[in-house]
């Protein structure tokens, strides 16, 4: 059983899980901020797979220079360089679209304070 730390990234760890679910023969299991691996097979999990593995997924989402992926034994911890914002799309008529579940509205506050809302719960 391999453990992921994602403290800064809470917003990224199910599209990682996701991806690691497709690209590592194991079953990722979300908690509260951290990815724990466990092996689809009796064969054990190499950690520098799962490593390169997260760094594969940052790259193809442009993030490469936004976190530094650090291993130790069992554990992985996946490090914030610099501070991210979250991208709220805009659409042609002027509205805001949340990036999380598809809200949508024209008041740039509101929005703030929804998004805000997807990482109390």
């Amino acid at each position: 059983m391999i453990i992921i730390e994602c403290n800064d990234m809470q917003d990224l760890m199910v599209e990682l899980a996701a991806y690691l679910a497709e690209n590592i023969a194991a079953v990722p299991a979300i908690k509260t901020s951290s990815i724990v691996l466990d092996p689809l097979t009796e064969s054990a999990l190499d950690v520098n797979d799962i490593s390169m593995c997260i760094k594969t997924f940052f790259a193809k989402k442009s993030l490469s220079n936004d976190f530094i992926v650090k291993v130790t034994a069992e554990k992985i911890k996946v490090i914030t360089i610099t501070e991210r914002k979250v991208r709220i799309e805009k659409t042609d008529s002027g509205l805001l679209v949340c990036p999380h579940c598809g809200m949508v509205t024209p008041y740039e506050e509101e929005m703030n304070v929804h998004v805000k809302a997807h990482y109390l719960i």
